[in-house]
C-alpha cells in the first residue's frame, strides 16, 4: 500500500509562490535534476508554471550515473523535444556549454537589456556548484531591483542577469518509490525514513550490484546479512570482535552517496 510522504515547509510554499511572481521578468529556466534520478528529482508541482518559460534541463552528477543509462535519458528528452544537457558541477565538465546553448536556443528579446535566466531544482541536486562553476569569477551582483526581486540578488554575467531560487521539493510525495530514492540521495529529510531502514532498502534494492556477491560468491540471505558483511569487510567492529551497527549504517550511506561506492543510476527511461 503506498502512501504519501508530506512535508511542505512554510518557506517552500513561500518560494513557490515568489517563483510564480517572478516568472514575468524571466526569459528562461534552467532545472537542475540529479542524472541518477532525472525523473524523481523533478518537482511535477511546478510543471504548470515552469511551462511558461523556456526551460533547460541540466543533469547533473553524472559522474556518479551509469553512462549509457545516461546517454539513453539525453536521447528520451530529444525525443520529448526537450532541451537538456549533462555536467559534473563539482570539475566543471559541461559546464560552459549551458551557455552556449542558451545562446542559441535562445530567441532575442525585443528590449535592450540583459537577458535574464532563473535556477531552479530540488535540494541537494547541486545547484549551487553549477551556479559557482556558471558564474565564475567574473560575474558581479547588481544589487536589488525593486520590485521585481524584493531582496533578492541578480548576479551579471556577460549578456545575462542570473537569479537563484530555492530549493523547491513538491508538498507530496505520490510514490513510495520516488520517496526512497529521494531520500536514498539526501533530497528529503531522513526523520522521514530512518537511516538504518534507508541502508536497507538500499541493500536489498542495490547491494548486489555495489558489492558483487555473486562474483566473490558470497551468500547474502537478507539485507542485515548485506549490512554485517560491509561492517566486517570495513573493519566496523566494537569491543568483543561485535560488528558496530550503527557505524556500518552512517559509513555505508555516505559512501554510496558520495558515489565512492561506483556509478549506480536508479531509474531508467526504458
Amino acid at each position: 500500500m503506498e502512501r504519501q510522504i508530506q512535508w511542505y515547509p512554510g518557506h517552500m510554499a513561500k518560494a513557490k509562490r515568489q517563483l510564480g511572481e517572478l516568472l514575468k521578468y524571466l526569459d528562461v529556466i534552467l532545472e537542475i535534476r540529479d542524472a541518477r534520478i532525472p525523473l524523481a528529482s523533478h518537482n511535477s508541482d511546478l510543471d504548470e508554471l515552469l511551462e511558461r518559460r523556456p526551460k533547460i534541463i541540466i543533469l547533473n552528477k553524472v559522474d556518479l550515473a551509469e553512462q549509457n543509462l545516461t546517454k539513453a535519458w539525453q536521447e528520451w528528452f530529444r525525443k520529448q523535444k526537450i532541451l537538456s544537457l549533462t555536467v559534473n558541477g563539482q570539475n566543471g565538465q559541461g559546464v560552459n556549454q549551458i551557455w552556449q546553448l542558451l545562446e542559441k536556443e535562445l530567441p532575442p528579446i525585443k528590449i535592450n537589456r540583459p537577458r535574464r535566466l532563473g535556477v531552479v531544482g530540488i535540494p541537494n541536486v547541486g545547484k549551487s556548484s553549477i551556479l559557482n562553476r556558471l558564474l565564475g569569477t567574473g560575474a558581479a551582483k547588481t544589487g536589488n531591483m525593486p520590485g521585481v526581486t524584493r531582496g533578492k540578488q541578480w548576479i551579471r554575467r556577460g549578456n545575462f542577469e542570473v537569479l537563484d531560487l530555492p530549493g523547491l521539493l513538491p508538498p507530496k510525495i505520490q510514490s513510495d518509490e520516488d520517496g526512497l530514492k529521494l531520500a536514498l540521495l539526501g533530497a528529503i529529510r531522513e526523520e522521514l525514513i530512518p537511516t538504518y531502514d534507508l541502508v536497507l532498502l538500499l541493500l536489498e534494492r542495490y547491494g548486489a550490484r555495489l558489492f558483487g556477491w555473486e562474483q566473490l560468491k558470497v551468500t547474502i540471505t537478507s539485507p542485515e546479512d548485506g549490512l554485517e558483511w560491509y561492517a566486517r569487510k570495513r573493519g566496523f567492529l566494537s569491543k568483543g570482535g561485535e560488528w558496530d551497527q550503527h557505524r556500518a549504517t552512517l559509513a555505508l550511506l555516505k559512501e554510496f552517496r558520495d558515489g565512492r561506492l561506483g556509478r549506480i543510476s536508479l531509474e531508467s527511461p526504458h
